[in-house]
């Protein structure tokens, strides 16, 4: 079709022949040329005799009024670098001619021709390649994307969609990205290796679990890939769902550990849904934060583990450092549990900075899974030596709300002394337990849990780090209530749990019958600094303590009591640490006896060794096991 002919049909069919007009849109060199209007790619591609210069503008991509005009400067060919790819930059039936689209208003999807349904991936990285300020993806519509690295398996995390450095992207909402159906253990929908500047507003990328994945190893698939050289990537109001790993990765690209890990990075009011392995992993990042948002699901249409909500775990790489924020941020429903912390890998001798800093404020966990809400959790060390390299840097939790976790809600497992201090103020767990787990276990059943177990202590964990719980509080509102009890702690023949203070805690309504806060199941050593209301056991029997679980309380003989009732204390030799205070607040004459077990003896300055002591009424006394053999006994009041 001749420029001319052309020009005569559109003025037929009331089309515009457009000059000054064109300047808001256009160059300025436009100025002195003429504008055609066409109605599609397809009518433009047929253009004859149209001069180097000259602007045309198309109406729609595949028809007119679609979403996807565009403006077009005509050039010859020999002063265009490379070759035109069809989508963005198209060459014209006329040789010699190139049709080049203005960016100067950025791209919309919809003019590199996008469709829902269809694999648009090559269209999607033409338009990405032009490096465009602005990109807009407009209209209910799903265009699939081949995440799947093009040289896997030599390669595994090139694949996706890059967005270019210094670039804005706006989406509409109800604009949304498929991933292709994948046979591979490993894939990628948007990737940021190595980009700086991108923020995105509104975005939502589907996964393939439940439909279109057809393999089934692996658990690397990912719908938000942000990695070595990432810096300043803001995603506000992302939503990623159904993806064979991860919604959300931040970390280190794994081929390549020495690059430089991600940098000031920001994901705002982000949706994490149905994902299988997490919802969000950190693994690496300087200046992270997570501002609100909700992490839900994990795990509930297939899973593997962690299948957490959020986990916050390093790997074993040269580069790997923590240092992140979460704040107003919710997990819901959740396989196995809502926070996951493992600082663990950073004590591996390959780490160059062992930093791990986590600062958590008004994180709410509802549903989440049976390991924990917020878990505190190590990888078991392949061998003692890497337990004497400390992790620097601290976790700070300030004001955590656990409402019905499945079985227990704050977990801290592994947690060697060689793990970062941890302070946490007003976390409160509501109705934990709630599958219902029955039994004489605590661990499963109790609000906080802090154990060391036998396999603990033959890798080498035999103490606890620093942990401090500022106002914990531990609430079944249940008519029946199934919370064991607020806080069990259990340690392993050879371990002790130390550095632990717990202030002004408080329990209500559990099975155990409200004695307190705090119960020990007690093997090695157990020093807990506990202030506020000791917790109370009245001695209404006699009292034969075989393990620890008496240790912190008040035994108090009541005010009505008479005659002489016994405590026996447990072996020194397994109760290093402990102190047992008994109270006798009788005012009928009651006396409690102290007595030892086996060849050990109570020490009180002053006084003989002996294996028995009367507690006379208005008496306070504390029992320590501080060597093997020996109890030693105070006078406290």
């Amino acid at each position: 079709m001749s420029r001319r002919a052309l020009l005569g049909t559109l003025g037929l069919a009331g089309g515009t022949v457009l000059a000054g007009s064109m300047l808001p849109l256009v160059r300025a060199e436009a100025a002195s040329s003429s504008c055609m209007q066409v109605d599609t790619i397809a009518q433009m591609l047929l253009l004859s005799s149209v001069d180097d210069g000259q602007w045309v503008m198309t109406r729609g991509y595949y028809a007119s009024g679609d979403g996807g005009g565009a403006c077009y400067r005509i050039i010859a060919s020999t002063s265009y670098t490379g070759t035109p790819d069809g989508f963005v930059d198209h060459a014209l039936s006329t040789a010699g001619k190139v049709a080049v689209m203005d960016l100067s208003n950025g791209i919309d999807m919809k003019q590199v021709g996008v469709q829902s349904g269809v694999d648009c991936t090559a269209r999607v990285r033409a338009a990405y390649a032009k490096n465009a300020k602005t990109y807009t993806y407009t209209g209910d519509m799903a265009p699939i994307i081949d995440c799947d690295d093009p040289n896997y398996p030599s390669s595994k995390f090139a694949g996706g969609i890059f967005p270019p450095s210094f670039s804005i992207h706006w989406f509409d909402g109800q604009f949304r990205f498929q991933a292709k159906g994948s046979a591979n253990g490993e894939y990628v929908l948007f990737n940021f290796q190595g980009r700086e500047h991108v923020t995105m507003y509104n975005p939502r990328v589907i996964g393939d679990v439940g439909t279109t994945h057809s393999g089934t190893g692996g658990e690397w698939g990912f719908g938000f890939y942000i990695v070595s050289g990432a810096k300043h990537i803001t995603i506000q109001d992302g939503v990623a769902e159904k993806f064979w790993g991860d919604g959300y990765y931040i970390g280190v690209y794994p081929t390549n550990q020495t690059l430089p890990i991600p940098e000031h990075i920001t994901l705002e009011n982000c949706i994490a849904d149905s994902n299988r392995r997490q919802g969000l992993s950190i693994t690496a990042a300087r200046c992270c934060r997570v501002i609100g948002g909700e992490y839900r699901n994990t795990g509930n249409i297939a899973w593997m583990g962690p299948a957490f909500g959020i986990d916050i775990e390093p790997n074993a790489q040269a580069k790997a450092y923590i240092d992140v924020s979460l704040i107003d941020v919710t997990t819901r429903n959740n396989k196995m549990g809502g926070l996951e912390i493992v600082p663990g890998f950073l004590s591996r001798s390959v780490v160059e900075d062992p930093f791990f800093n986590v600062y958590v404020s008004n994180y709410r966990s509802m549903d989440d899974g049976p390991t924990g809400a917020i878990k505190f959790n190590n990888p078991a060390p392949s061998s003692a030596a890497e337990l004497q390299k400390t992790i620097r840097g601290q976790i700070v939790i300030e004001t955590a709300t656990i409402v019905r976790p499945k079985r227990k809600g704050v977990e801290w497992g592994r947690w060697g002394k060689h793990a970062p201090v941890v302070t946490a103020s007003d976390v409160m767990v509501q109705d934990p337990n709630e599958e219902g787990v029955t039994g004489s276990s605590y661990t499963l059943q109790c609000a906080f849990v802090l154990t060391l177990t036998a396999d603990d202590v033959a890798k080498g964990i035999t103490h606890t780090g620093r942990i401090t719980l500022i106002r914990p509080r531990a609430v079944d509102t249940r008519t029946t209530p199934k919370m064991k009890a607020p806080f069990w702690m259990q340690t392993a023949p050879g371990s002790s749990i130390q550095r632990l203070t717990i202030v002004d805690g408080f329990g209500e309504n559990d099975l155990d019958g409200n004695k307190g806060f705090v119960r020990v199941n007690e093997a090695g050593g157990v020093t807990v600094r506990y202030t506020g209301d000791r917790p109370l056991k009245l001695l209404d029997q006699p009292l034969v303590c075989t393990t620890g679980m008496w240790a912190g309380y008040e035994l108090r003989l009541p005010e009505t009591a008479t005659g002489v009732l016994d405590v026996e204390l447990p072996a020194s030799a397994v109760s290093l640490g402990l102190t047992y205070t008994i109270v006798n607040a009788s005012q009928a004459g009651g006396q409690v006896r102290i007595k030892v077990s086996g060849a050990d003896q109570l020490k009180r300055n002053g006084a003989a060794a002996a294996t028995q002591w009367i507690v006379e009424p208005q008496e306070r006394y504390a029992a320590n096991a501080n060597i093997a053999g020996l109890w030693s006994l105070s006078d406290t009041i």
